[in-house]
């Protein structure tokens, strides 16, 4: 009985490590203290050259607690190094329907962390260059940085 506890207990304790993962890029754009305007899209270019891993695309956002709604319409737009591209749409959910801020901060400041794309690959090695742009009605929001991470997953 002990030893399948101990077993069990080696499983669990190992699991999180069956599927690693490992930051292939991490990067934030501090936006003016004036906010994020419509015309201010932010780039990332970032250089990928491994086209058998799948990797995992977030988007990041830093906001104060002065953001006034619940949710944060992005537009995303990805080119590739061969000239392929693509466009989305994407809605950050920053609150819950009662008010509660999501993800995590100390005093005015909130960060959290979008999974954009899953499982991706990138079938072509080189430049992938990421433009963000605010996709709000407000023409200034109080968003303090917009970032990118890139995970590679490990099957």
């Amino acid at each position: 009985m002990i030893k399948k506890a101990v077993l069990i207990l080696a499983i669990i304790l190992f699991l999180p490590f069956s599927c690693q993962r490992s930051v292939e890029f991490d990067q934030f754009s501090t936006i003016d203290k004036s906010g994020w305007s419509w015309n201010d899209p932010l780039t990332f270019e970032v250089e990928l050259n491994d086209t058998v891993n799948l990797y995992d695309l977030f988007i990041q956002v830093r906001h104060t607690v002065d953001y006034p709604m619940s949710n944060l319409y992005m537009f995303v737009k990805v080119a590739g190094p061969s000239g392929q591209s693509l466009t989305d749409t994407v809605n950050f959910i920053l609150a819950e329907s009662d008010g509660m801020w999501l993800g995590s901060g100390v005093g005015k400041l909130k960060e959290l962390r979008l999974l954009y794309r899953k499982n991706t690959l990138f079938t072509d090695p080189g430049i992938y260059t990421f433009v963000i742009e605010q996709g709000m009605r407000n023409p200034s929001l109080p968003v303090t940085d917009i970032g990118i991470r890139i995970e590679k997953v490990h099957q």
